[in-house]
C-alpha cells in the first residue's frame, strides 16, 4: 500500500513538472509583469501626497491630495491652507491621474499627475496658466 501511494505521488509530481515545463519562461514572465501592472499601475495613485506647487501665491502652495478608492470608483480631496476642495471628473490610466475642482467659487482647475514610486509630478492648469507640482507619499509613521 505504501509503495502504490509513493508510485502515486512521484507520478503527480512528474506530471506537474512536465505541465510546468511545456510553458515558455517568456510567456510566464510577461504573465506575471502584466498582472504586477495592471495592480500598481492603477493602485500606485492611492494614498496621502504631500505638494508644493511653484509659482503660487502663498495659501496654495502647499497642500496634501487624498486619494482614494471605493466599489471601483476613485475620489480626491486637495487640502490647502484655506480649506478642502473635493476632486471630479477623476480619470485613473497608467501610474496616473487627472481630475478637477472647482476653485473659488466656478474657477475650475484641472490637475494631470504621474506617480514614479513615492513621487508625484504634474501639473494644474487653469484660466490664468499652468503650475508644475511637486509632491511625495507620506507613508504611515512618518
Amino acid at each position: 500500500m505504501k509503495i502504490n501511494r509513493y508510485l502515486l505521488q512521484g507520478v503527480l509530481l512528474i506530471l506537474v513538472f512536465c505541465s510546468f515545463s511545456s510553458i515558455e519562461p517568456y510567456e510566464l514572465e510577461n504573465y506575471f509583469q502584466q498582472k504586477i501592472e495592471e495592480t500598481v499601475s492603477n493602485d500606485s495613485v492611492l494614498g496621502v501626497w504631500k505638494y508644493t506647487m511653484i509659482n503660487v501665491d502663498g495659501p496654495y502652495e502647499k497642500g496634501v491630495f487624498f486619494i482614494t478608492q471605493r466599489d471601483g470608483s476613485y475620489d480626491v480631496a486637495v487640502k490647502l491652507g484655506t480649506g478642502t476642495l473635493t476632486g471630479q471628473d477623476i480619470v485613473v490610466q497608467e501610474n496616473g491621474i487627472n481630475f478637477n475642482v472647482n476653485f473659488e467659487g466656478l474657477k475650475r482647475v484641472s490637475f494631470k499627475l504621474k506617480v514614479n514610486g513615492d513621487k508625484i509630478i504634474g501639473e494644474r492648469i487653469s484660466a490664468i496658466g499652468a503650475n508644475e507640482i511637486l509632491g511625495v507619499r507620506q507613508l504611515p509613521g512618518k
